[in-house]
């Protein structure tokens, strides 16, 4: 049931790159998926929540070597025009030199590493930072986590930081395109998202016109202390 409910034509997309000779190829989508049976096509995959009702705690057991803290908040489903900003944001605050590592590792010496992640998606997705510490500082970097959080939803990234996100974003997805499977997986899944097959030829653009007060407003809006998740994952006992 669960297969014929997704798996069809009217639910996929199907994108080839490379030197390629259409009529051949064609021919061979036509004798291998031109028999798969019709139907309707996918609109929506449940009911999920996109905000939070407050602020929830949550300490977790599982098989890792040091604690970690997650500090996450709920982004909007589907592809948005804030998608880029956050995305610049979590770039910002995840290399080495990142306002989270030379605060949380560097000058304090409270993790052994720390960054952030961006996630959209059809459903709701999400926007977090991380930490792997210690079990004697876990309240203290949940605490520079948010405090960090703060100071972007305050001022937002600086024009440095922003420059350098913008940069190595930019040169990330060149890169990826030059790839033959890298640029079909990226062809196929915008076309399959509804943002168009081409929709990366224009990613430069995005990130380029993303400005500082934008960092600053969407942190603003989303990176809510009364509204997130913390979630503190310890080594089994």
């Amino acid at each position: 049931d669960f297969f014929r409910r997704f798996y069809h034509p009217s639910n996929a997309s199907l994108s080839i790159a490379g030197d390629i000779e259409y009529d051949r190829t064609l021919e061979m989508v036509e004798k291998y998926f031109g028999g798969l049976p019709p139907g309707n096509p996918v609109q929506r995959f449940g009911q999920y929540a996109s905000s939070l009702p407050g602020r929830i705690e949550l300490e977790i057991s599982d098989n890792v070597t040091l604690p970690r803290v997650y500090i996450a908040w709920p982004t909007p489903p589907g592809f948005t025009k804030e998608d880029p900003a956050l995305e610049l944001l979590s770039e910002a605050c995840s290399d080495l030199g990142s306002r989270l590592f030379m605060r949380i590792r560097e000058e304090l010496g409270l993790a052994y590493f720390v960054g952030a992640q961006s996630q959209p998606g059809l459903t709701p997705g999400f926007f977090a930072f991380y930490a792997g510490t210690s079990p004697e500082a876990v309240w203290q970097v949940e605490e520079e986590l948010l405090n960090e959080a703060g100071k972007l939803r305050d001022i937002g990234l600086s024009e440095d930081e922003l420059r350098r996100a913008k940069a190595k974003i930019i040169g990330q997805k060149k890169i990826a395109r030059q790839d033959l499977g890298g640029l079909a997986v990226t062809m196929g899944l915008d076309e399959l998202f509804g943002l168009g097959y081409d929709a990366s030829d224009h990613d430069h653009e995005k990130y380029e016109a993303i400005t500082v007060e934008q960092t600053r407003d969407v942190a603003a809006k989303y990176f809510q202390p009364a509204s997130c998740v913390v979630a503190v994952s310890h080594p089994p006992v």
